[in-house]
């Protein structure tokens, strides 16, 4: 298990959890909450490293425990993931049965639960009769991405440590790193905080089709000539799936693109992320601030329309048509 990450970009996590072993003050149930892509699993392990480590440094990563728990082989950790997309009943149950016996080893154990968030209400309260009677060497991190939808009794009982989302400069270097080019790197970070997620993105292949769209209607935009046009020549390929998934991104990636005209105007080029494609209209037009924050708020108006029952292609017909007014 590769702490590097959870290091890098989880300061505040890792000093809580650096006081906790300083003080011995650890709690028997933790809940980690934060985006998806924030290395919440990884942190587990690592507070699982210091609860279990041989030496008065913990973490040493040198010991027979760390080193089990860096190749994913402690016999005293037990880690739960949802099945079809739940936790289940059984899978609490076969937890506490594999707690109460005396297992082959002595010394602390840790479970692990990700996606506490989808536990049933038969899972949950499960779940909470095992906390309540946990003893003393026992511990336990919960996992979640949708804390609002975690049980409160079960959050009462747990301390909830929030992860910070990674930095957009840390997901570009790493994207950068796997061989993805500059400005996709940047758009993507933009998209998601998962990197996993992000180049499963382009495996699939539409969101470079989404962008290069994107980056057609907003000449078109720009250039004040007829953007639903240009859209509608070029985006055959957004509804060939009943998804909307693909439409949110679209329309994610041109307030992105949007934004980009403010911050030049605002001369903030740091921000900017589509910069190839503002210096190839940049001697064509003058850009308009107010004009600019209009078509923004107007884009950001009708992307909240997405979750309606609603025509597509009405939808950008209108949208382009009080864009352009």
């Amino acid at each position: 298990m590769d702490f590097s990450k959870f290091k890098k970009t989880q300061e505040k996590v890792v000093k809580l959890i650096g006081n906790s072993y300083k003080k011995n003050r650890f709690v028997h149930t933790y809940l980690f909450e934060g985006a998806k892509g924030t290395p919440k699993l990884e942190a587990a392990y690592y507070l699982a490293s210091v609860l279990m480590c041989e030496s008065s440094d913990a973490p040493c990563g040198k010991c027979l425990s760390c080193q089990r728990i860096e190749n994913g082989s402690h016999p005293r950790i037990f880690l739960i993931k949802p099945i079809q997309d739940s936790i289940k009943k059984e899978q609490i149950d076969a937890l506490e049965y594999e707690f109460s016996r005396i297992g082959l080893e002595s010394g602390r154990r840790v479970f692990i639960i990700e996606g506490i968030d989808k536990a049933t209400l038969n899972a949950s309260n499960s779940l909470l009769k095992f906390l309540e009677e946990m003893n003393d060497d026992c511990y336990g991190v919960l996992i979640t991405e949708a804390i609002q939808n975690v049980l409160p009794t079960i959050i009462s009982r747990s301390q909830v440590v929030s992860f910070a989302k990674i930095p957009m400069e840390e997901l570009i270097e790493e994207y950068k790193n796997k061989g993805v080019l500059d400005e996709t790197s940047k758009v993507l970070a933009t998209l998601t905080n998962d990197v996993s997620e992000g180049l499963e993105l382009i495996k699939d292949g539409k969101v470079l089709d989404i962008i290069d769209l994107v980056k057609k209607c907003n000449e078109s935009i720009i250039l004040n000539e007829n953007p639903f046009l240009t859209f509608y020549e070029n985006s055959r390929f957004l509804f060939e799936e009943n998804d909307k998934t693909y439409h949110q991104m679209f329309l994610d990636i041109l307030i992105t693109i949007t934004n980009d005209r403010i911050y030049k105007i605002l001369g903030q080029d740091d921000k900017i992320i589509f910069s190839s494609e503002l210096e190839k209209i940049n001697d064509k037009v003058e850009l308009d601030y107010k004009k600019t924050f209009e078509q923004l708020e107007k884009i950001l108006e009708f992307k909240t329309r997405l979750k309606y029952n609603i025509s597509l292609e009405t939808m950008y017909m209108q949208m382009f048509i009080e864009i352009m007014r």
